[in-house]
């Protein structure tokens, strides 16, 4: 897999340079991230703030599928507070919170990664209290093959204008492109985290079985300077 011996090279010196300097307060890291953060990290969320800033002209609110901890979804929010401070746009983050449980056999070897993944709720929403995000952030805790079409039958008048899928697996893939594509607008964009992504096959499976049943109607586009995303869809 590209990149596997310059990353192993890295989180060995990043753990040496650990030990070297011991702990370090939390909020002293955080408000000094670039001088801890790696390149390929910082290059992921400059291409997810790209992404967002193309979708704000598309009417429709984000959703996030596959939060974990939370930190793609705060960061989203906090974009739309500094690119579209006076505009309805919310976020809606869907997560069972239990990690990767189900595995269909398109997902491959990707079986052995059961239980990882697995978030805090409770984590999460203290993150999303201390920064006053309420308004812009709804949760929706559960299985994504109940928790979206329910969401969806209870609001009818709810489209998206940027889908965010992080899930991983064949199911669940499946299930948000079957549900969110009718409510999807013209010019939206669907951004998935791992597709073409060796070592979880099924979410590139479930986005192949989708394109063929929707020929025509959307086109792909590379991320580029990122390795993740790998790919989103522009619905035309």
């Amino acid at each position: 897999m590209k990149f596997k011996s310059t990353d192993a090279k890295y989180l060995d010196r990043r753990k040496q340079l650990s030990e070297k300097y011991g702990p370090r307060e939390l909020w002293s890291m955080i408000d000094h991230w670039p001088l801890y953060c790696g390149i390929g990290n910082l290059s992921r969320f400059l291409a997810i703030a790209d992404l967002v800033h193309q979708s704000l002209g598309v009417p429709g609110h984000i959703a996030e599928f596959g939060c974990w901890r939370g930190a793609n979804l705060l960061f989203m929010a906090k974009l739309l507070r500094i690119y579209d401070p006076l505009g309805s746009k919310t976020i809606h983050g869907f997560d069972s919170f239990e990690g990767l449980q189900t595995f269909a056999p398109q997902d491959g070897q990707a079986e052995g990664t059961r239980g990882q993944y697995k978030g805090s709720f409770e984590e999460l929403t203290d993150m999303i209290s201390l920064q006053e995000l309420e308004e812009e952030i709804t949760i929706h805790k559960g299985w994504i093959d109940d928790t979206l079409p329910a969401l969806l039958q209870v609001q009818e008048e709810l489209s998206f204008s940027l889908v965010y899928v992080d899930v991983d697996l064949f199911a669940p893939t499946k299930t948000i492109l079957e549900n969110c594509h009718a409510r999807l607008s013209t010019g939206g964009f669907v951004v998935f985290d791992e597709w073409n992504y060796q070592n979880f096959p099924g979410e590139s499976v479930a986005v192949r079985e989708f394109l063929e049943a929707h020929r025509g109607e959307y086109v792909g586009h590379h991320v580029k300077h990122a390795r993740q995303p790998s790919m989103y869809l522009r619905k035309i």
